[in-house]
């Protein structure tokens, strides 16, 4: 009986008609079930996000000891050595990319600023692989430090991943990877942009099975698998011999379609939807 009608009966003296009981039996499953799959959602989520945190501080750990390494390199005046660690340090940082901006900007702004670099990794990218190390002992020290203090507030233990953080994150930087890294990449004096791509797309992958998938597969299996897949044709794509070889315009619209997908997933796990802005 609809809210006014109850109202007025009550009013008039009119008794009340009640569901019947087996009516008032199944609502009430329902919402006991409901409550237990939220339930089981939410503990699904906690260990894929405690996992996740696991593989963070391993990368970052990496980056960490690729920095130092190429500190110590470029004290010893030694140029391939440094560019060597260069490169090496990247790798982890790119693949954490999709946590770095979102719950991390201090950090994101002064290690890895791109296009318009005064300090972190690509201030010191272009004199570094010309081989010319004058001038790089400050700016490879702060670099150090920088990381040291990342590497520090991701292990701290009362860090905790929020999941709208981790979906907006994976969903921004597969965008990025279409409308601005597909235009050419982002460490041309290394050589080294494609690789970047390659670890960025990992870092989604990565993130996206260890705590989004499993949660999203129990809402939606077709869309979790649509989402599987369009990691694969965005990793075929990245299989290119180099920047120069590789299709631009199909890395932009597989990007931007996975981006999309990501979007997708917000309702079935009781998100927002992820803004493509910073």
């Amino acid at each position: 009986m609809p809210f006014r009608r109850v109202l007025s009966a009550m009013r008039h003296g009119v008794p009340r008609v009640l569901p019947p009981p087996a009516v008032l039996v199944s609502a009430a499953v329902i919402a006991i079930a409901a409550t237990a799959a939220s339930g089981e959602s939410a503990d699904t989520f906690a260990k894929g996000a405690e996992a996740y945190k696991a593989y963070v501080v391993e990368q970052v750990a990496g980056t960490l000891a690729g920095v130092k390494d190429l500190q110590s390199a470029i004290k010893a005046g030694d140029a391939k050595a440094a560019q060597a660690a260069w490169i090496k340090s990247r790798v982890g940082w790119e693949r954490v990319e999709p946590i770095t901006a979102e719950f991390f900007g201090e950090f994101d702004e002064v290690i890895d600023p791109w296009p318009d670099a005064k300090q972190g990794y690509h201030a010191i990218e272009a004199r570094l692989f010309a081989g010319n190390l004058a001038e790089l002992s400050a700016p490879t020290d702060k670099l150090v430090a920088d990381v040291a203090a990342f590497d520090k507030a991701v292990c701290a233990p009362s860090f905790r991943f929020s999941a709208q953080g981790l979906l907006d994150g994976a969903t921004k930087l597969a965008y990025e990877l279409g409308e601005k890294k597909a235009q050419g990449g982002e460490s041309p004096y290394a050589g080294t942009s494609l690789i970047d791509m390659r670890d960025n797309l990992q870092g989604i992958d990565t993130l996206y099975k260890t705590v989004l998938q499993a949660p999203l597969k129990a809402k939606d299996a077709k869309l979790a698998q649509s989402i599987a897949e369009k990691i694969k044709d965005v990793e075929t794509t990245l299989k290119a011999q180099d920047i120069k070889s590789l299709d631009q315009a199909k890395l932009q619209k597989t990007a931007e379609e996975l981006a999309a997908l990501l979007q997708e997933t917000a309702p079935h796990l009781g998100l927002k939807k992820p803004s493509l802005s910073d």
